[in-house]
């Protein structure tokens, strides 16, 4: 085990590795770390959009193809860009050397649906490798069951491999790089007034990831608040500072950010008596997930994920003819947009000062929870909505 701080973890993203040149620039900004003495570990994602590729791929051969076969298919990307970037790295003198799920042993187990790395069965080779200006270069979003089969980690499961090589070394910072230069308080590309936000809490981080935010998997913010790794979010393509995701963020800016998502959706059951909406609303034995849920004198609305449509509409259906509900409502073109930040949770007006400016902008559904603040709108009426709430709460 090393100590915290001799080795560097970082993480490149498809995009930061898209093409032959951007792994050749990457490879400069990774060469310049290694000659200065620093034993690393660069976390490799698959090339742009080749993931996505390799999946049509397979199902030109077959409509549902079995997840083994998917997983041996999908998990040779990242290979591929691990040996690109090792070959960028030795060209410039470098002593790099590319790894995978078979070679270092990342041991995985299904937790749910996905699958997590356990633990690196290789991991006294790994570190003998690690010498000071060494570069181990690891293909992401990959592991192997202890029957030796392939699995991957779900979407963005590179971040997650960079978390459990920091933690398994004994390292409290992690790097990613991507073709942002950290977390923004909007989408600068919707929001061109939209500025940098310097720090964050793990919570935080969480939830603009689970409700839009796309620059970190959920997964892998879960994992360095449990083994306290701090995140730094950075650009592939400069050497600003980025931003860093911890345990304390910072409290003097009560909202950090607003993201938007077009992953959910949403039913209301209406006309129900007190009882049925406390029912309803205390029910821990929903079979879907909610992502969001507001509730009146006389009806409750749901929000889940578009992969729950048919089990959360179908029950939403049988409670309403159970609990003589007068109708039941479903809102599919709904864009979901929240807000999130430690303010939230101590000063209470915020959520009603958001909830005002919710009404004007014709927002359908809202829910305070915490630091977070959720509210759908119709899509057409989504960049006023943006824009206003941004304007007056985030600049």
């Amino acid at each position: 085990m090393f100590k915290n701080g001799q080795v560097l973890i970082q993480k490149f993203g498809g995009s930061s590795v898209a093409s032959v040149e951007r792994i050749k620039n990457a490879a400069l900004k990774i060469a310049e770390k290694a000659k200065r003495g620093y034993p690393m570990v660069v976390v490799i994602s698959a090339m742009g959009d080749t993931t996505d590729e390799l999946i049509s791929l397979i199902h030109k051969i077959s409509t549902f193809p079995d997840r083994r076969e998917l997983d041996h298919v999908m998990a040779t990307g990242e290979m591929v860009s691990a040996s690109l970037m090792a070959s960028a790295l030795t060209e410039l003198g470098i002593n790099a050397k590319s790894f995978n799920a078979f070679n270092l042993q990342l041991f995985s187990e299904l937790c749910g649906n996905d699958y997590s790395i356990t633990k690196i069965g290789r991991q006294k080779e790994f570190e003998n490798f690690l010498k000071p200006g060494s570069v181990a270069v690891v293909a992401g979003f990959q592991g192997i069951t202890n029957e030796g089969d392939l699995t991957t980690l779900g979407r963005g499961g590179s971040d997650l491999t960079a978390v459990v090589m920091a933690r398994e070394l004994g390292q409290k910072v992690c790097e990613k790089y991507t073709d942002e230069d950290g977390v923004y308080t909007a989408d600068p590309r919707i929001i061109p007034t939209a500025s940098k936000v310097w720090h964050l809490s793990y919570d935080e981080m969480l939830n603009l990831a689970h409700y839009g935010n796309g620059i970190l998997h959920p997964r892998a913010i879960s994992l360095a608040k449990e083994s306290n790794i701090r995140l730094h979010v950075r650009s592939s393509f400069s050497n600003v500072e980025g931003s860093v995701i911890g345990p304390d963020g910072d409290d003097s800016v009560p909202i950090k950010s607003i993201t938007c998502s077009n992953k959910f959706v949403f039913a209301k059951i209406s006309g129900l008596s007190e009882k049925a909406v406390k029912d309803l609303t205390f029910n821990n034995n929903l079979p879907f997930k909610t992502t969001l849920q507001q509730i009146s004198n006389d009806s409750v609305a749901f929000g889940f994920s578009k992969d729950d449509s048919f089990e959360a509409i179908t029950y939403c259906w049988e409670k309403a003819a159970e609990l003589n509900a007068d109708k039941v409502e479903t809102f599919s073109e709904l864009t979901t947009i929240t807000l999130v930040g430690s303010g939230l949770l101590y000063d209470t007006s915020l959520a009603e000062k958001i909830f005002k400016i919710a009404k004007e902008c014709n927002c359908i559904i809202k829910q305070h929870n915490g630091l977070r603040v959720s509210l759908a709108v119709k899509k057409e009426l989504l960049s006023k909505a943006l824009t206003e709430l941004h304007s007056r709460f985030l600049q």
